[in-house]
């Protein structure tokens, strides 16, 4: 009995790892989608004078969604 609940449990891990993984790969490529788009947004805004107020505060957060998704979310999937 404890055998076959010691190989369910093997058999979830390696399924859940498999799943994470994953999941992790799609979390940086959807940050990467936005901090590109976002960024590209900013600087249309900024350079047409349309709204180089929104336009400015939108390339700072593209900024940041850059070093975060490029940077910091890596480090943490090392951990």
């Amino acid at each position: 009995m404890t055998s076959t609940v010691q190989g369910l449990a093997q058999q979830f891990t390696a399924i859940m790892s498999v799943i994470l993984s994953t999941l992790d790969g799609t979390v940086i490529e959807v940050a990467r989608l936005a901090y590109v788009s976002v960024l590209l947004v900013g600087l249309l805004l900024y350079y047409t004078h349309t709204e180089r107020r929104l336009g400015k505060d939108l390339i700072k957060g593209g900024i940041v969604l850059a070093i975060l998704a490029e940077f910091v979310f890596p480090a943490l999937l090392k951990l």
